[in-house]
């Protein structure tokens, strides 16, 4: 298993990963705003533009990030998906954090979360960034306990938005 950037080889695997998310009723956490483009090379175009800093346009709510998958190399299949911010703004600093991941359904409660996480982190500390910001709802007790797994201590106080209590932790890398 390894994080890997998407590219056309993975179309028919991530198409595959979102139909899976869309029909168990998940949203596709960390996976880039995928499920917005019917087109898969739109959204190869997207995250290109959202992984160079000079590039992402000024009035924009997304910072500087990259996106990767969690390939099965051995399966041809991906596990996992997820969103890095190389930075935070106001909104990432309040709900969504460094991080933004997701597993497939079938692949849930098999340690690929904490995996997945950890990876992410590692690619965080090669950006320079010292300590990650990571949230979760409060209603997702399996993304509570993969954070506080890989290190993360709770911030208070949690964040209400639309009814839901979003919990902030930080991990120091």
């Amino acid at each position: 298993m390894r994080l890997v950037k998407p590219t056309m080889a993975h179309e028919a695997m991530l198409k595959s990963y979102v139909e899976e998310m869309i029909n168990n009723k998940d949203t596709c956490h960390g996976c880039g705003s995928i499920e917005d483009y019917p087109n898969y090379s739109d959204w190869l175009d997207h995250i290109a533009v959202y992984a160079v800093k000079a590039l992402i346009p000024k009035d924009s709510k997304y910072v500087e990030g990259s996106q990767y998958i969690l390939l099965d190399e051995e399966n041809q299949r991906v596990i996992g998906m997820v969103n890095i911010r190389h930075e935070l703004n106001d909104y990432l600093l309040r709900f969504g954090g460094h991080i933004g991941y997701s597993i497939r359904p079938l692949e849930r409660n098999k340690g690929y979360a904490k995996l997945q996480l950890q990876l992410a982190l590692d690619v965080l500390r090669s950006k320079g960034v010292e300590k990650a910001l990571i949230t979760c709802n409060q209603d997702n007790p399996a993304s509570r306990r993969t954070i506080l797994a890989c290190g993360g201590i709770e911030d208070t106080p949690s964040i209400e938005a639309d009814g839901t209590v979003i919990l902030r932790y930080w991990i120091h890398l």
